[in-house]
């Protein structure tokens, strides 16, 4: 949306201001905040290169029911500094304007002191970035990214092919205290979504007094292009990172309780890092598209596999424990046929698996998705924008 005056702006888009000053710039964001303050409006981009919000300033921002829409950026906190909230917020991916361009972030932020991402709806987009840290960790400079609502993350070109993007990255965040990544609902649909790993967990690391929590997550859908192609290297939850030291790799992890559903590949692997523990979390996978279709690229649903080959002195301490799985792999045999619940060699620290009986069916999929909407209720929680209390249900 354009405008020539903070005015114009408030009246056409609904504009709210507290303490707070914006303007409008011709090139780079449709909006530049250089002050602290709340807003809420919507903004709209038509340009891969034209940010809808850009955090301009290093005093405490809230964007609070905002609607974005566009095919770059939706927020850009990119200059580093930024003390910035996102809640009630809504955003939509449009198709990129350029070649070899995915649709742009939902939000970006580098070098960031403090971010809270609650409540919000995005749709067609490249999901969450956070590159680098400059918070100390403590309960008011730390990551918090929980009861949020994502479909189809999105990294196709419009040329084909696409990039490798998440629901939420975490790259070189490095010993940051009280992470929290919980309560959220992501939901790809094959052939209308790109992900790699839902949650990528990229040379970033807790603590050994307050591990990074990933947990309580509904996580389904990852797919080659198309959903039916034999390769595929995506996820649901991965540790990841080539690192050459134990300060700078993935480390003190803690992933529970959450859902993973019909992940192609695979659903939970520890690939980098030392002291990363997965447990009480499920793992179900049907092995077929919505249609019966068999999916080509299901591999193994979990693994503890040291994909960058470091010494021990870098990969090490690492343990998957007491999950659930249900994990097609059609033609492998393990625990039974045409199962991979535990990758062949790669698994001798994952120990109390409860495995499901077979086989396992797209019915015993969407009952995870009702499993933890009960579990939702039970807790008192709801997930998503507050003024939409219900959960976006799984696809047909």
């Amino acid at each position: 949306m354009m405008g020539t005056s903070i005015l114009r702006l408030a009246g056409a888009l609904g504009l709210l201001l507290l303490g707070s000053f914006c303007r409008l710039v011709g090139q780079d964001a449709v909006l530049v905040i250089t002050q602290g303050g709340t807003y809420s409006g919507r903004y709209e981009s038509q340009d891969s290169d034209r940010a809808c919000i850009r955090i301009a300033t290093t005093e405490p921002v809230v964007l609070e029911n905002c609607e974005l829409r566009g095919p770059g950026r939706l927020i850009d906190a990119t200059a580093g500094g930024a003390r910035l909230t996102v809640r009630n917020c809504r955003g939509y991916g449009q198709p990129p304007t350029a070649d070899n361009r995915t649709r742009g972030r939902f939000l970006e932020i580098n070098k960031g002191v403090s971010l809270l991402a609650e409540h919000n709806y995005l749709e067609h987009t490249a999901g969450l970035l956070v590159y680098q840290w400059s918070g100390d960790g403590s309960a008011t400079q730390t990551i918090t990214v929980r009861y949020n609502q994502a479909r189809n993350i999105d990294g196709r070109f419009r040329n084909g092919g696409g990039a490798h993007v998440s629901f939420l990255q975490l790259n070189e965040v490095h010993g940051v205290e009280r992470i929290d990544i919980g309560w959220n609902q992501v939901i790809n649909e094959p052939n209308n979504s790109l992900v790699e790993d839902n949650i990528n967990l990229h040379n970033s690391s807790g603590t050994p007094a307050s591990p990074l929590r990933v947990h309580d997550n509904y996580l389904q859908g990852a797919y080659p292009l198309p959903a039916t192609a034999p390769k595929f290297t995506g996820s649901g939850i991965t540790t990841d990172g080539d690192a050459s030291s134990a300060l700078t790799t993935t480390a003190y992890v803690e992933a529970y309780q959450n859902h993973v559903v019909s992940t192609c590949n695979a659903a939970m692997n520890i690939a980098a890092g030392h002291h990363n523990v997965f447990h009480h979390n499920r793992m179900v996978t049907s092995g077929l598209l919505p249609d019966g279709t068999r999916l080509r690229a299901t591999y193994a649903a979990t693994s503890i596999f040291n994909a960058y080959q470091k010494p021990g002195t870098v990969f090490f301490a690492n343990r998957v424990e007491n999950n659930t799985i249900g994990f097609v792999s059609w033609g492998r045999h393990l625990p039974g046929p045409d199962r991979h619940d535990l990758s062949e060699g790669n698994c001798a620290e994952c120990t109390g698996t409860v495995h499901l009986a077979g086989p396992i069916t797209l019915a015993q999929e969407r009952q995870e998705l009702t499993a933890w909407q009960a579990r939702l209720r039970q807790t008192g929680q709801a997930v998503g924008p507050d003024n939409s209390r219900n959960p976006v249900s799984a696809a047909p």
